[in-house]
């Protein structure tokens, strides 16, 4: 595929997205067609084939820390953002734009501790690996 279409394809999926979180609201599907998109994005600028061969060099241990690493993360993600679902609807009660735009910011929030600290831990050894 061309590094042209991997990009339209990238950006389809990203407009989709936004209109349909707009337009329907969010969606359990959003969680699987970001990843695509990311990835549309990485084979269209080269960054997927660099980061295949340094996959390949890593151990299973590894590999093993990065999946629980993931799946500390998407949990302490899911909880934060369950949690701030509770605190909105149930003890403040908003309602309108107040609401959504306090989803929308709860989200960020959310995300942004996790993308640091699994950052941090994919980062180390992607280190480890170079300097091997």
């Amino acid at each position: 595929m061309s590094k042209k279409i991997c990009n339209i394809i990238g950006w389809i999926i990203l407009v989709y997205l936004g209109l349909s979180w707009i337009i329907v609201g969010y969606s359990s599907w959003y969680l699987l067609l970001l990843p695509i998109a990311y990835i549309s994005f990485s084979i269209g600028d080269g960054t997927y084939n660099k980061s295949l061969l340094k996959f390949k060099q890593l151990s299973l241990r590894q590999i093993a820390f990065i999946i629980v690493a993931f799946i500390a993360s998407v949990a302490i993600v899911f909880s934060l953002i369950i949690l701030a679902n509770y605190i909105i609807n149930d003890l403040l009660h908003l309602t309108g734009w107040v609401k959504t735009s306090s989803i929308i910011v709860a989200i960020i929030v959310a995300l942004y501790p996790i993308k640091f600290t699994f950052g941090s831990v994919v980062y180390k050894i992607a280190d480890n690996v170079d300097a091997e």
